[in-house]
C-alpha cells in the first residue's frame, strides 16, 4: 500500500492506495472511530461491488443510501435526498459519510457532509479512473446549476481518500479513457515523465499493465496532492489545476452533459488551451503537436459538430473561476509548465474552437458511437 499525505493546514490526511483496499474498508476506517456510518453510492456501483466491500464492513454501524448517478443528477433533487437519507440513519456530528462511487458520487456525498448539521466528516472511495486521481483529492464539493457546472459547492477536506485501483478492472473502456485525460493534464501541469508515460500507454489505457496504471494513478495524486497542500482554497496556484477545464466544463455545459464524459470534454479542452497558448508565443509548436497528439493518441472522443460558439462564450463566462467580469484561463507553456492568464479575449476562445473543429474529422466515428455515456 502507498500512502500519499496532503498536508492541508489544519486538517491532513493520506491517500491509501492499494489493490483489495476496498475489501478491508472496515479495517481502513477504524481508526476514525465513528459510531454510525452513511455508505453513498448509487443503485448501479453498489449492484457491482455490494461483494466486494460488505464483508470488509464488519464490526460498523453503517446504512445504504443509494442516489441517481451522472451529471445531469447532481442537483439539489438529488441533495435533498442524502440528506433525508442522513436523517433515516440517525447521523449525528459524530458520524461519518462514505462515497462509494465516481466523481459525481464523491462531489454530492462531500457536499452533503459539508452542508449536513453544518458539517460532518467524510471519506471518498473512489471507483472511477477520473475519481481517483481528481475528484476525491482536494476537497472540493458541490452540485451543478442548470447553467453551469459546480456552480454551488464547498471546501471540505475528507478525512481519508481510499483507492483501490481493482475498481478499473471492471471499468468501461470509455470511462478508463475519461480518466486517462485528467492522469495527461498532470503530466502537462508538472510532471514531463508521467506526461510521456501516458503519451505511449495504448489507446484508452487499454491492456496496460497493473504497475504501470497503479504508478500513473500515485504520480497525478503526488502532484495535486502537492498543490492542494500548498493552496488549500485555490487562491493563486491550485488554479493551474484547471488546465483543460475552462473549455471542458462550458462544453459539457453547452450540451448538457449528454455528449461527453468530463475527460473527453477535458481533453478537447486540453487542445483548446495548448492553442491559445501557441497563438500567444507561450508554447512551443512542438509541445502543441505533442500535446494535441497525446490527448488524441488516448482514443476518439464526441465530435464538436453543432455546438454554438456563442453559447460556449457564454458558459465559459459563467465559469465560477471569473474574477471581476474576466475568466483566467490555464494555459501551458512547455510540457510540465502551465502559466495563468487572465486576459483570455473572446476572439481567442473562438479561434481555439475553429481549431478544435478542425481535428473532428478523424474522429466522426466516436460521434457516432459514443451515443449514451456508459456506466462506469
Amino acid at each position: 500500500m502507498r500512502e500519499i499525505r496532503v498536508t492541508v493546514p489544519g486538517r491532513p490526511y493520506a491517500i491509501q492506495l492499494g489493490r483489495g483496499l476496498s475489501a478491508a474498508l472496515g479495517r481502513v476506517l477504524a481508526p476514525l472511530g465513528r459510531s454510525r456510518v452513511a455508505l453513498v453510492s448509487s443503485p448501479w456501483i453498489w449492484k457491482k461491488h455490494r461483494a466486494r466491500i460488505v464483508p470488509g464492513l464488519e464490526g460498523l454501524a453503517w446504512t445504504e443510501i443509494l442516489v441517481p448517478d451522472g451529471e445531469r443528477l447532481k442537483t439539489a433533487n438529488t441533495l435533498q435526498r442524502l440528506y433525508d437519507g442522513f436523517l433515516r440513519a440517525r447521523l449525528g456530528r459524530d458520524g461519518l459519510v462514505v462515497a462509494v462511487g465516481g466523481g459525481v458520487i464523491g462531489d454530492m456525498a462531500g457536499f452533503a457532509a459539508a452542508t449536513y448539521m453544518r458539517g460532518v466528516d467524510w471519506v471518498p472511495v473512489p471507483t472511477t479512473l477520473l475519481s481517483m486521481v481528481d475528484s476525491s483529492v482536494g476537497g472540493k464539493v458541490g452540485i451543478n446549476h442548470p447553467r453551469a457546472k459546480n456552480m454551488i459547492g464547498a471546501f471540505h477536506q475528507p478525512r481519508a481518500v481510499v483507492t483501490d485501483p481493482a475498481f478499473l478492472d471492471t471499468l468501461p473502456p470509455r470511462e478508463r479513457q475519461s480518466g486517462a485525460y485528467e492522469v495527461l493534464k498532470c503530466g502537462v501541469i508538472g510532471d514531463p515523465a508521467l506526461f510521456e508515460a501516458i503519451r505511449t500507454a495504448p489507446p484508452g489505457l487499454g491492456g496496460w499493465s497493473e504497475a504501470a496504471l497503479d504508478q500513473a494513478i500515485a504520480a497525478a495524486c503526488h502532484l495535486k496532492a502537492d498543490v492542494v497542500s500548498r493552496d488549500e482554497r485555490e487562491g493563486d496556484l491550485r488554479r493551474v489545476l484547471n488546465l483543460g477545464h475552462t473549455l471542458g466544463h462550458a462544453l459539457e455545459a453547452v450540451t448538457a452533459y449528454r455528449r461527453f464524459t468530463h475527460g473527453e470534454a477535458v481533453g478537447w479542452g486540453l487542445i483548446g488551451a495548448a492553442a491559445i497558448a501557441r497563438r500567444r508565443g507561450l508554447l512551443p509548436p512542438a509541445d502543441f503537436e505533442a500535446i494535441a497528439s497525446a490527448v488524441d493518441g488516448l482514443g476518439p472522443r464526441p465530435s464538436l459538430a453543432r455546438i454554438d460558439p456563442a453559447r460556449v462564450l457564454d458558459a465559459v463566462a459563467r465559469d465560477k473561476k471569473a474574477r471581476e467580469g474576466r475568466v483566467p484561463f490555464v494555459l501551458p507553456t512547455r510540457i510540465g509548465a502551465v502559466t495563468i492568464v487572465p486576459d483570455v479575449s473572446t476572439g481567442e476562445v473562438l479561434a481555439a474552437l475553429d481549431e478544435l473543429r478542425q481535428r473532428r474529422e478523424r474522429l466522426r466515428p466516436a460521434a457516432r458511437t459514443a451515443g449514451r455515456r456508459s456506466r462506469p
